[in-house]
């Protein structure tokens, strides 16, 4: 009987010791461990819940559970509630409680069901994780995450953009060259084909004894074809020159760049009794030396193309995106001026716009109006090598005018 006795006290006393040694465990935790009756009323509240949500057990104890929880979430404490009652366990919960001074925190619950000693649910005990850190954490990682996945698709897309870019650059370079090569085997071959032709009525003539005048008709004939010829293998090599880029930028004044060509064409201008009307220009960046060729061509073709008195306007206007060229669209964040260089002589059908632009092209014979056709082109190379571009309107008979889109 002794020996039961002590037997008996020495499991009390591991009893007791069991539940000091579990009373240390729960208030030295860093979770939250609460417990609560079903009618959410807490009935106990570790150290780790003052720590976590700044209530004292004091402040707690007989309190609503629902003074930790959002207004947008009690009918979270009803689900959770119910579950419990049914004897259901309530696994890592993740929702949002509120601490003492308002701070809304990530928490992530586990709750049992508390049972009497006759396996009655009296209640709940559970387990309150704050995991605000970890869902910061989380967020940043997945904000990252997104932000780079949008960073990668936006390169993606320019990287595709510039290399359709390209691409067209590629195809119309192609085909400039076939269109080249297959123009050029003309138009450098007739003027060779003329000098032939007059040096053998030369040496024919020479030898039958024609009349010096005649001989010296076929002389001048093939020093206007040389010259001819001569001009137009200089604007084939500065058309080349142009399409492998590489010249100097610098801010370039327009209005100095006019007034040089005015003086260039001072005679002409004179000659043709010329009067012509400038606005007052912006600077770019570009070559001074491209943009002169650009606006003497426009201006000289004015003054040739005019068998009259020429009247000759150079107008500018901030460019809406609405009358941005087809070639602009994509660039619709650059901000364009447009300058306009209209004339009133012989002018040119609308059929012809896109045509007078391309390399060899005239839309006059050689007899009536010198040139390489090659002047617009060349234009046309200029401006796209200055990022802008060039269009042209007119009409037979009342003069032509070309938009010269730079962006500024």
């Amino acid at each position: 009987m002794n020996k039961e006795n002590d037997l008996l006290k020495d499991i009390g006393g591991l009893e007791a010791i069991g539940h000091t040694w579990l009373e240390a465990i729960i208030h030295s935790s860093d979770d939250a461990i609460i417990s609560k009756d079903l009618n959410g009323i807490v009935s106990s509240w570790n150290e780790g819940a003052h720590r976590i949500f700044g209530y004292t057990e004091e402040e707690m104890i007989g309190q609503p559970i629902l003074k930790l929880i959002p207004e947008d979430r009690w009918d979270e404490e009803l689900v959770i509630l119910e579950r419990l009652k049914r004897g259901e366990r309530v696994d890592h919960f993740e929702t949002k409680r509120l601490t003492k001074d308002g701070t809304l925190l990530d928490i992530s619950l586990s709750i049992s069901p508390i049972r009497d000693k006759k396996g009655r649910v009296v209640g709940a005990s559970k387990i309150a994780r704050n995991i605000t850190v970890q869902k910061e954490a989380e967020r940043m990682i997945a904000e990252g995450r997104e932000r780079f996945q949008k960073e990668l698709e936006a390169t993606v897309q320019e990287r595709t953009r510039e290399l359709a870019e390209l691409n067209m650059r590629l195809s119309r370079s192609n085909y400039e060259l076939e269109k080249f090569a297959y123009i050029a085997s003309h138009d450098l071959q007739e003027p060779l084909r003329k000098i032939h032709v007059f040096s053998e009525r030369l040496e024919e003539g020479l030898q039958q004894g024609v009349e010096p005048a005649i001989l010296n008709g076929y002389l001048q004939k093939m020093k206007s074809v040389s010259a001819r010829m001569s001009r137009l293998i200089k604007d084939v090599l500065e058309y080349s020159r142009l399409s492998r880029g590489g010249s100097s930028v610098a801010l370039v004044d327009l209005n100095e760049i006019i007034r040089g060509v005015l003086i260039e064409f001072d005679l002409w201008i004179a000659e043709k009794n010329a009067v012509i009307s400038l606005d007052v220009l912006p600077s770019i960046s570009g070559s001074a030396a491209q943009v002169s060729q650009l606006f003497s061509n426009l201006i000289g073709n004015s003054l040739k193309f005019c068998p009259g008195q020429p009247y000759i306007s150079v107008k500018v206007s901030n460019a809406a995106e609405e009358e941005l060229p087809h070639l602009l669209q994509s660039k619709k964040n650059i901000c364009f001026v447009r300058i306009d260089v209209q004339d009133n002589g012989i002018g040119f059908e609308a059929e012809h716009a896109d045509r007078i632009f391309n390399i060899f092209q005239r839309l006059n014979s050689h007899d009536t109006y010198s040139g390489s056709g090659i002047g617009l082109a060349l234009c046309k190379k200029i401006v796209e090598s200055h990022g802008g571009a060039i269009t042209a309107t007119g009409e037979p008979g009342k003069g032509a005018t070309f938009h010269v889109y730079l962006p500024v």
